[in-house]
């Protein structure tokens, strides 16, 4: 879901491999979000570096669930105009975030990310 996350902001159009790892709530953030750079011509350059976990799973029910916890370096990844040239002040504070997504596994054992929160609060 991250690669086709950055593909949809790095190009400003939604990627259409996009669906195939998020639905709902997380589906719909970053459809929000691609929206706000599109009416302000914004894009993303660079990517962020991920170092994700399973911070929990659950197996007892259906569909399986899990909570996956990623400490996001975005020291790399920049808002820049279509013009590739940045956009609004530099970030300030930490610029290593965790976010916290919540999955669940579909009937064709593929799994699908329901959530996705930055957690702005919380270095990593």
């Amino acid at each position: 879901m991250a690669a086709a996350e950055v593909r949809t902001y790095a190009s400003g159009a939604l990627d259409a491999e996009l669906e195939r790892y998020a639905t709902h709530t997380a589906l719909a953030d970053i459809k929000s979000t691609l929206f706000w750079y599109q009416q302000r011509g914004i894009v993303m350059k660079g990517e962020p570096v991920h170092s994700p976990g399973v911070d929990s799973l659950d197996t007892s029910g259906k569909p399986l669930r899990a909570v996956i916890a990623d400490c996001v370096d975005s020291t790399g990844y920049d808002k820049v105009g279509k013009d590739g040239k940045p956009v609004g002040a530099a970030p300030s504070g930490p610029r290593r975030h965790v976010v916290t997504s919540s999955a669940q596994r579909t009937k064709s054992g593929s799994w699908l990310v329901y959530t996705s929160t930055v957690e702005r609060d919380r270095s990593c």
